[in-house]
């Protein structure tokens, strides 16, 4: 019997994604296992923040990355927002309340700088 060798979420509505100096709101994520063990491509369904042309960003994840993926979706917090950025081979990432994030920002302002 073949192993499944791919993972989707669509449940990434709280994922914000920094890269090349562009902020994006993922809508889904697929990540297929490569040939080299403990590595991932991981494929991002995303909208660059004030845009709405839909676009796929694809990066090779470490297993660290994909474990991180797979625990956020787990977590079922709709308050959650994962944030990652993304500077070459270097995966950053973080967790923040959205309710704690709205209370910061100025009310006039309704934007996010990360």
């Amino acid at each position: 019997m073949k192993k499944r060798a791919e993972t989707r979420s669509e449940n990434a509505r709280h994922v914000i994604l920094k890269y090349e100096n562009k902020l994006y709101h993922i809508d889904k994520v697929t990540v297929k296992q490569t040939k080299e063990q403990k590595k991932y491509n991981a494929t991002f369904s995303a909208k660059r923040l004030g845009d709405t042309q839909q676009t796929n960003l694809g990066f090779q994840i470490p297993q660290s990355m994909y474990n991180i993926l797979t625990e956020y979706t787990k977590l079922d917090n709709p308050d959650l927002l994962l944030v990652l950025h993304v500077d070459g081979d270097d995966f950053k990432w973080g967790l923040v309340s959205e309710s704690w994030l709205r209370q910061q920002t100025d009310s006039k302002i309704n934007r996010y700088v990360i």
